[in-house]
Parts: structure tokens; sequence; C-alpha cells
């Protein structure tokens, strides 16, 4: 059975450019454009791992994580935050303060986002 991934990114071509990536990966990709909507779809379908952009509407990315950590019947599930604003070593620190499982900056390469979710896997 396929991992599945929810990709959530309020840029409707960064959503489609990784889903695109990531079915040719054989996952089954999960879609929401915004904090709340993918908050409300990680309780429901419980993914593996969650693909957040940092800057989302209504819920921001690190928001999103600490929502996803904090709860017991989540806090299995992988986070990895992205983001092309906050190239930053500071970013880098919140995000990972916020127990996300990674983070990566933006535009993700094929090979960057395989490789990171291979290690998010495989921790």
């Amino acid at each position: 059975m396929a991992k599945k991934i929810l990709v959530v990114d309020d840029d409707s071509v960064n959503r489609t450019m990784l889903a695109g990536i990531l079915k040719s990966w054989r996952f089954e990709v999960l879609i929401a454009r915004d904090g709340e909507e993918a908050l409300s779809l990680v309780e429901k379908e419980k993914p593996e791992i969650v693909l957040a952009d940092v800057l989302l509407p209504k819920l921001d990315g690190l928001a999103l994580c600490q929502a996803i950590k904090s709860r017991p019947d989540l806090n299995q599930i992988k986070v990895i935050l992205m983001t092309a604003v906050y190239k930053t070593a500071g970013m880098r620190a919140e995000a990972l303060a916020q127990k996300a499982d990674a983070y990566v900056e933006k535009p993700v390469s094929e090979d960057t986002l395989i490789k990171t979710i291979s290690s998010v896997f495989s921790t």
C-alpha cells in the first residue's frame, strides 16, 4: 500500500508540482490549501507525512506542526516544513523547535524532496 503524504501550500503551482513528483514516486497524495484544511485532513486521513509551507493562510506551517506534534493521536506523523521566504538559520531552528522532522528551502528539487522523505521515514 502506498504511503500517504499531505501537501500543504497556498500556491497552486507549488501544490501541482510537488504532487506530480510524489505521485511519480508512487505516493498517495492529499492536497490542502491552508493550515486549517490541512489539520482537518490530518485528523481524518492520518497521512504518514505532512509536507507544509511555513507561510500559509488561516494556520501557518509552524502552528500546524505544533498542533500535530502536541497531540498523542497525531504526533507520530512526520512533518516536513518548507519555505522560500525565511531562508535563515533562525527559521530552521524555529521549525525544529516546533518538532518538525525536517526543513527544506524552496524551490525544492525532486532529488532533495525524495532524499528528505527517505530520511524522515528512516527515523
